[in-house]
């Protein structure tokens, strides 16, 4: 199989197989690969996959195409890793070939074998003691909550898998969330949980169907002892001896030079159209907080993390997801998240106790997904009940362990170490 991912840009983690044969990419209609950029030419080069390589030639375009930054002047053949760029989207090259016996016609597979070496997976295997030494050694229990569940975390962006049995559908869970605060209702404190977590459409060089996700919550904790904690991770995993935080009105204002709190749409919208970046076709008829995702996208979380871990916190009370809202400041909300050289790698909340406001959000997140042609989801869930039984105060912290894995390692991307990525599982 060979494949092309983008890896910049609001499409970042898209991934484009390609079939036998020539594949064209550019704008036109019925091209293999469609991209919808205007300096992309209509038919802008062709990738012709053939047994045992592909090559890639321009097609005349007006812009041009870079292999590894170079222009193309004549059809090559790509080594798997190249980079290609068109226009002001990159796209990186992976190729998994298998050898056929010309005498039987069978394949003689060689995809059984690990994307990650075997020294990649020992050292994986010692960063995940280290951690687990790091939680015990903070007074955590590990558990062990259901990866499939009859409730599933409501989100507009995360679409969990559904299963169907006996009838009745089950979702396998994009965050053991919901099974650990049942167990802090329960009577447990301080809690963390190594698991396998499922997300639909996510493949890239940051992403996979199936992945390793770390999640804790601790009772008690305020919002500053949970990004200590946090930060303490960082700097025991990774190597880094310190970590900064900054809240995300102090970074668009560093940045940007924009108050992402106080600034009104049309004031949003003139600062938008003053940058110098590629801007959706429809950006105008987004809403406040796409066009926000829109510029830490592109213009700070690039920068975040560089040199040292950085934890942006008091997002705006409008992305709160299942975070609390400031108690003394009713703009921002009480979650937080970790970036190390400008990867998203944790996410963290002073938890919602509130299950009214639990069913209040989750219906709006429903409407926004009905907007995005998604499905909605179950509403009422077990944890609903455990928060009216009363759910202590706490907060919690969910981290992707294969990310942390490759930067850890100095891998490129999580297929590194992962044993069977999901093209490959």
């Amino acid at each position: 199989m060979a494949y092309l991912i983008i890896t910049n840009g609001l499409d970042q983690g898209q991934l484009f197989e390609l079939s036998a044969g020539p594949n064209v990419v550019g704008r036109d209609g019925e091209a293999a690969i469609q991209i919808a950029l205007s300096a992309v030419s209509r038919q802008h080069a062709c990738l012709n996959v053939l047994a045992e390589t592909v090559t890639i030639q321009d097609l005349d375009s007006a812009n041009g195409t870079f292999v590894n930054n170079t222009p193309l002047k004549q059809e090559v053949t790509l080594a798997d890793g190249d980079l290609i760029k068109i226009a002001d989207l990159e796209l990186k090259f992976y190729a998994r070939f298998s050898a056929v016996d010309s005498h039987s016609g069978t394949m003689e597979l060689n995809n059984f074998r690990s994307t990650a070496s075997i020294e990649t997976l020992k050292a994986r295997s010692i960063l995940l003691r280290q951690l687990r030494e790091l939680f015990y050694d903070a007074g955590f229990d590990e558990v062990e909550t259901p990866t499939l569940s009859a409730d599933t975390v409501v989100d507009r962006f995360l679409h969990p898998l559904k299963v169907e049995i006996c009838g009745k559908p089950y979702w396998l869970q994009t965050s053991p969330e919901f099974g650990m605060k049942r167990l802090l209702a329960s009577g447990m404190n301080s809690i963390f949980q190594v698991g396998r977590a499922f997300r639909d459409e996510e493949q890239g060089m940051l992403h996979n169907l199936e992945f390793t996700m770390v999640e804790w919550y601790r009772v008690g904790d305020t919002t500053e002892e949970a990004i200590q904690f946090l930060g303490k991770l960082a700097t025991t995993l990774l190597p880094y001896n310190d970590y900064e935080t900054i809240t995300y009105r102090e970074a668009f204002q560093n940045f940007l030079s924009v108050d992402p709190l106080e600034m009104g749409e049309q004031e949003l919208m003139n600062a938008i159209a003053s940058l110098e970046f590629e801007i959706p076709q429809n950006w105008r008829a987004m809403g406040k907080d796409d066009w926000l995702d829109l510029l830490l996208t592109e213009f700070i979380q690039p920068r975040l993390g560089i040199g040292k871990p950085c934890i942006l916190s008091e997002y705006p009370s409008s992305q709160a997801a299942l975070a609390r809202i400031h108690p003394d400041n009713p703009l921002v909300a009480e979650r937080f998240e970790l970036f190390v050289d400008g990867i998203e790698l944790a996410n963290g909340y002073h938890e919602l106790l509130d299950p009214d406001e639990l069913h209040q959000r989750n219906l709006k997140t429903n409407a926004l997904r009905q907007l995005d042609d998604r499905p909605a989801l179950p509403v009422d869930s077990y944890l609903a009940e455990a928060m009216r039984y009363g759910l202590p105060d706490c907060c919690g912290v969910a981290l992707g362990f294969d990310r942390l894995a490759m930067l850890a390692l100095g891998k490129d991307s999580i297929s590194e170490v992962l044993p069977f990525p999901f093209p490959r599982a």
